[in-house]
C-alpha cells in the first residue's frame, strides 16, 4: 500500500471506531464511549474531510447547480 492509501484507510478504520463507539456506548449507557466518539469524529471532521469526503460535496453541489439551472429555466 502506498502512503496515501494507508492514510486513508486509517481515517476510514477511524471513522468506524467512532462509530462502533457510539454504539457501544449508546447501548451501555457508558457516557465516555460517547466522549471518546464524539472525539474521534471530531479529528475525522478536521483532519481528514479533504481525504475522506471533498469529492463527493463537489460531486453534490455540481448535482445542486444543475438541478438549480434546471429550475431557473422552468420558471422563465
Amino acid at each position: 500500500m502506498t502512503a496515501g492509501k494507508s492514510v486513508k484507510a486509517f481515517w476510514i478504520f477511524m471513522v468506524f471506531l467512532g462509530f462502533i463507539l457510539l454504539l457501544l456506548g449508546f447501548f451501555t449507557g457508558d457516557l465516555m464511549m460517547w466522549g471518546v466518539a464524539l472525539i474521534i469524529g471530531l479529528l475525522v471532521r478536521y483532519c481528514a474531510y479533504d481525504l475522506l469526503f471533498k469529492k463527493y460535496d463537489q460531486k453534490v453541489a455540481e448535482v445542486r447547480q444543475k438541478y438549480a439551472k434546471r429550475k431557473e429555466c422552468e420558471k422563465k
